[in-house]
């Protein structure tokens, strides 16, 4: 049982802890609490491969569909019209808890800014170029499975990021937005810096992107440009020259540039998907051996795909993509089906099978997720589980 003395302390800490936390909701800090979210994405499952490195596999592998996260958003009020914004987004591997995104620590976004109705958002840092922002989403073999997002993702389709970002963004009008984006710095993304043994070629990027949302319909354009990037046409596409020069496996200096356009359009209860992209690298030189290639590279991609409710909760999704890198071309056909547990949480399972020319070393979907094949062909299946808050 409590003496007085000791309830009388007890009362006297409470009504301390009272005027303390009186005092502490008319803060700043407190203010800005009340306007922040947490949130976070974690996917794991079962992913089969037929060739991988010439052994066929079967692995657990997580953060595959969605890349794992946990991250925090917010808002404070300036003005009657104006916030300031901000998003901090952090990516890890469940299997073994590593950071992702190369160590960086708030790896997948990290930006602020301010926002308004009226006139739009600006933010800075760390941010996703218009490619992802608009197209992500009409990737309808990336839905189903990562290992069926645009071939080699040399046009950044599964979502890269750019550095030291001023980034804008009008607000909707009827349907309609647009936005622009600049960097100057001397790394794009994290795989580029003398860190990584790349060099410490200047970057300058740009991005710009419109869409239009009609309801049961939309359309959408965008444009990125890259100069002094870097990329692997060999480990994300597969293809064991270019003009020529034999890819080993090294990374390509190149400038990059990437156009693309799609849309959806429902058809009763079916979404039709379709887009196309065009990458053009150009001013290349292979690292391994310092080789000049002369002229420059283009690539190619054409999907098509949908998906349909067959069942409550139940979304069959499947999508058909053709490439031509140069010389090279391939095809992939996807099928997945997605279940809803509810809102935040479900299932889903999916196979995808591409095959590209003879001599080439096919990686599926959007690199990096897999080794290359073998051969001219490999297949994935996979199930797995994504649970969010």
């Amino acid at each position: 049982m409590k003496t007085t003395k000791q309830l009388k302390k007890l009362s006297l800490a409470s009504a301390v802890a009272v005027a303390s936390a009186g005092a502490l909701a008319d803060t700043p800090v407190a203010e800005l609490a009340k306007n922040v979210e947490m949130y976070g994405v974690l996917d794991f499952g079962v992913t089969w491969v037929d060739d991988e490195g010439g052994e066929s596999k079967v692995t657990g592998r997580d953060s595959v569909n969605w890349g794992n996260r946990i991250g925090f958003k917010g808002s404070l009020p300036l003005t009657d019209d104006l916030k300031g914004v901000f998003k901090l987004e952090h990516g890890f591997k469940l299997s073994d808890g590593v950071i992702s995104q190369y160590d960086t620590m708030w790896g997948r976004q990290a930006y602020a800014g301010v926002e308004s109705a009226k006139y739009g958002t600006l933010t800075y840092g760390r941010q996703y170029d218009f490619m992802y922002e608009n197209f992500n989403q009409l990737n309808i073999g990336g839905y189903a499975t990562t290992y069926a997002g645009h071939h080699g993702d040399l046009d950044r389709i599964s979502g890269w990021r750019i550095d030291n970002s001023i980034k804008y963004m009008s607000p909707y009008m009827n349907g309609f937005s647009f936005g622009v984006m600049y960097s100057s710095d001397d790394r794009a993304y994290a795989l580029q810096g003398d860190e990584y043994g790349f060099g410490n070629t200047p970057l300058e990027s740009m991005s710009a992107g419109a869409s239009y949302f009609g309801g049961t319909w939309s359309i959408a354009a965008a444009y990125v440009n890259i100069e002094g990037d870097t990329v692997y046409p060999l480990l994300q596409a597969g293809v064991p020259s270019l003009d020529g020069v034999t890819m080993y496996g090294a990374g390509v200096n190149a400038d990059r540039e990437i156009f693309a356009l799609g849309g959806f359009v429902m058809l009763g209860d079916f979404a039709l998907v379709l887009n196309t992209s065009q990458t053009t690298l150009s001013d290349m030189v292979e690292q391994a051996t310092q080789t000049a290639i002369e002229d420059d590279a283009t690539q190619n991609v054409y999907e098509i795909g949908g998906y349909y409710p067959i069942a409550e909760k139940t979304l069959l999704i499947g999508g058909y993509q053709y490439s031509e890198l140069e010389e090279y071309d391939f095809d992939q056909v996807t099928l997945g089906v997605k279940y809803d547990f509810t809102d935040y949480a479900w299932l889903y399972t999916s196979y995808s099978y591409m095959t590209g020319s003879e001599g080439t070393q096919v990686n599926q979907g959007a690199a990096w997720y897999l080794e290359n094949s073998s051969t001219d062909s490999q297949q994935t299946a996979r199930i797995g589980m994504i649970l969010t808050f």
